[in-house]
């Protein structure tokens, strides 16, 4: 029997969010058995809670939103589960006192490093894995995703943009602790220059700098510091995929193939993977 883990100790992480442009700051906190991952608005009247599963999910627009009412959401969740998730942690409170979380460097190191800093405890609750007898796919907009059955999770991404600067990227990653630090968590979030204005007028972005993201234009990849990997993009990409999919609420076991996919197909399949598992 595999089982459930928590943290050791509290520990906190501060910094903008991305879309609101407000400092935020969450504390990560221990939890008890077969609590899950639940975000706790510590800013609202009696610290209303927000469960991190698959009927939360409020909106996919540039972000994963979860919400629990009109006035109870938190954005930009996917970075920090799917350090959770890398790590083999299943429950936890992560409080906040914004309606976003902080976006960093745009990437998920502090997240990861916070909690490898509070320690791992495991509790005496079985660890639930998902499984599926058959692949289960989902697709739109040009974008497909489907889960093969597997012994482990591992995800396979092809990224492709119709822009001058950005080669078709590809790689395939196994879920691990391992992997994850060394190799998906340092990479950042990314936008394209032509989409920054109607990221704008939309109300989004307010946060957003070369501290915290990747630009490319017509002509050039801006980088704080350069690119931290040839393939930066594709690596991010799959990392989002990992955090989506932690909202299942269970470990993966499965082969995951992407195409150009984002929050709202990856949410899709997680939904469908639940749906394909009996999961309510």
């Amino acid at each position: 029997m595999r089982k459930q883990a928590t943290i050791a100790s509290a520990q906190t992480v501060a910094g903008i969010g991305l879309h609101t442009g407000r400092i935020t700051t969450l504390r990560f906190e221990p939890a008890a058995p077969n609590t899950g991952v639940r975000f706790r608005r510590v800013d609202l009247p009696d610290q209303p809670e927000i469960p991190a599963c698959i009927a939360a999910v409020v909106d996919t627009q540039r972000s994963t939103t979860l919400g629990a009412g009109p006035h109870v959401i938190v954005q930009t969740v996917e970075h920090i589960l799917a350090s959770i998730q890398s790590l083999g942690l299943d429950n936890l409170v992560v409080e906040v006192n914004a309606p976003e979380t902080p976006l960093t460097d745009g990437s998920a190191r502090q997240f990861v490093a916070a909690l490898q800093a509070a320690g791992r405890v495991e509790q005496d609750a079985e660890r639930l894995d998902l499984t599926i007898g058959a692949p289960v796919a989902v697709e739109g907009k040009g974008m497909a995703l489907c889960a093969i059955p597997a012994d482990d999770f591992r995800i396979s991404y092809t990224l492709s943009y119709s822009h001058p600067v950005i080669k078709p990227q590809f790689r395939e990653f196994p879920i691990t602790a391992e992997t994850f630090l060394n190799e998906l968590a340092p990479a950042r979030t990314f936008a394209l220059y032509s989409e920054l204005e109607q990221l704008i007028r939309m109300g989004l972005i307010k946060g957003g700098s070369l501290d915290n993201a990747v630009v490319i234009t017509d002509q050039a990849i801006l980088a704080k510091d350069g690119l931290r990997f040839p393939d930066e993009f594709v690596r991010h990409k799959v990392m989002d995929l990992v955090g989506d999919l932690s909202l299942i609420g269970r470990r993966v076991r499965a082969h995951v193939v992407s195409i150009r996919s984002g929050h709202t197909l990856n949410v899709a399949l997680a939904r469908a993977l639940c749906a394909a598992a009996g999961l309510s």
